[in-house]
């Protein structure tokens, strides 16, 4: 750290201004934030001083913890003012971080703490990386390549398995190839916490290409490029020949990730022997190292979901066909249950395929594209409705067509008031049915929609539940409509399980109990 002295004027006037108390607004806050930088980066060719970037980055640390906190308790699509300054936050972040890169100086002229340098703009571009999917929005131009440079500084793949900025590094990199737009932001947020040393430290990071190309990952050190899936796109021979790439293969990961789902069982079938209710108590901080916000069960499809992108590299089979053309779209397992109980009570049509919904019930928008396995859809208008990732929807061409059950998979909001989602076509029709397991209390049953069969992804009819609703293999389940139908049938296993829902087929107990 430099003598006081040798602090220049300017430096010292936004140290003391950096000391003071932050606005109560972030956005007042970040503008007042945004011009002192700019007064001080002006006509200086130097990097600013160590205190500075200090000073600099714990603020805007700071405003980021406080908007990722404001981000967190809203769903998507965000406000659009919140959008916005969380826009302009990420900007200041990647500011900050080029700062420090400029310390690190030229290759061979290395400062002596040139690693605690790429470190702390690596957690500044982790930070802002996180926020931009918090908003479901495309980082910033910029970062990836401004990652690789810190990256490169740091020679991280030189260095120990359990090296801090190897570590930071690869931190960036193991979301972006979770798919970050598929997860809901208390799951990144948790993500990040829980990806330490102990789960990165066992990825395969090599600058040679690696045996498992599968579900390997490659990188170009020198482009503004986020690392990108061998099974998708093969890495350019040129960049293998210029030493500009490098290889990522995230298989050990979930690997390690299968342990933590293997002691996150046995913790919850302890807690239920015990009388515990552990699947929606979130985990202690000492329980299994894992970070505090979700709940057990919520920590385990999460862990699945991870530890299944990481095995193998999800590549499209089908190809998608351009449209474009306006769909009636009901979101939420509730609100698409009570349309098929609305629809069904009214009409004696108990799949949900003709009549009116109730009011507010159902938004347009937008279909982009389709595959016969899904489709991506739009609302350029905006949306009343709250989505995330994982929950479940309906929609519909025409009101005489049969309503089609989805899962959001993805969620992309390239500017305020448009959002885009990606479905997985999981039924072409429904009921609407109550479900209640063995084991649990008659109050307990819960609101469920019966799919058929779908061939060939599915063989069985199937049942689509509030997550935590499958709890052994027999259930019941009733049907209102013209009459009432109660049949006691057999759960196949788990075929899916988000935040929201989860999905299982199931057939008929031939020997009801």
């Amino acid at each position: 750290m430099e003598a006081s002295s040798a602090i220049p004027e300017d430096e010292r006037v936004l140290i003391s201004w950096l000391d003071g108390e932050p606005e109560a607004s972030v956005c007042d806050d970040l503008t007042a934030f945004s011009a002192r930088l700019q007064g001080v980066r002006q006509g200086r060719t130097a990097p600013v001083s160590d205190v500075v970037l200090d000073a600099v980055a714990g603020r805007v640390l700071d405003m980021a913890e406080r908007v990722r906190a404001q981000l967190l308790a809203v769903q998507l699509p965000v406000p659009t003012d919140l959008y916005e300054t969380t826009g302009r936050l990420c900007v200041a972040l990647l500011d900050v971080a080029g700062w420090f890169a400029e310390r690190v100086g030229p290759e061979g002229q290395r400062a002596a703490d040139c690693g605690a340098f790429c470190l702390s703009g690596l957690e500044l571009l982790t930070e802002l990386y996180v926020l931009s999917n918090l908003v479901a929005a495309p980082v910033p131009a910029g970062l990836w390549r401004l990652a690789h440079r810190l990256a490169r500084d740091a020679d991280v793949v030189g260095a120990a398995a359990d090296d801090a900025g190897r570590c930071a590094y690869l931190r960036i990199v193991s979301i972006a190839t979770s798919q970050p737009e598929g997860l809901t932001g208390r799951e990144l947020a948790w993500t990040v916490d829980f990806l330490d040393a102990r789960v990165l430290s066992v990825a395969g990071f090599e600058a040679a290409p690696v045996e498992s190309g599968a579900t390997s990952w490659w990188i170009d050190t020198m482009a503004d490029l986020a690392p990108q899936a061998v099974a998708r796109r093969p890495v350019p021979d040129e960049l293998v020949c210029a030493g500009r790439s490098w290889f990522f293969d995230p298989r050990p990961m979930a690997q390690k990730l299968g342990e933590c789902v293997e002691w996150i069982t046995a913790h919850m079938t302890a807690a239920e022997l015990a009388g515990m209710e552990c699947d929606v108590e979130p985990l202690a901080a000492d329980d299994g190292g894992f970070p505090a916000g979700l709940s057990a069960l919520e920590t385990l499809a999460l862990l699945r979901r991870l530890r299944s992108q990481w095995m193998a590299t999800p590549v499209r089979e089908q190809p998608r066909r351009q449209n474009q053309y306006v769909v009636q779209v009901c979101i939420g397992l509730g609100m698409v249950w009570e349309l098929g109980q609305h629809q069904g009570q009214h009409q004696g049509q108990h799949r949900g395929q003709h009549g009116r919904a109730a009011p507010g019930q159902l938004h347009e928008w937008v279909v982009l594209n389709e595959s016969p396995g899904g489709l991506a859809i739009m609302s350029v208008a905006g949306t009343a409705a709250s989505v995330e990732a994982g929950a479940a929807l309906a929609l519909r061409r025409d009101p005489q067509q049969p309503w089609s059950v989805c899962i959001v998979r993805w969620v992309r909001s390239e500017m305020p008031g448009q959002v885009e989602l990606g479905l997985q076509l999981i039924g072409i029709s429904f009921q609407s049915v109550r479900v209640g397991f063995r084991g649990r209390a008659a109050q307990q049953m819960a609101p469920a929609l019966a799919l058929p069969v779908m061939e060939p992804m599915r063989r069985h009819p199937a049942m689509l539940a509030p997550a935590g609703t499958y709890a052994s293999r027999r259930f019941v389940f009733v049907r209102d409509g013209t009459g009432v139908y109660v049949a006691q049938a057999r759960a196949l296993g788990l075929d899916m399980q988000t935040p929201g829902v989860e999905l299982f087929q199931y057939e008929i107990d031939p020997y009801p109990i």
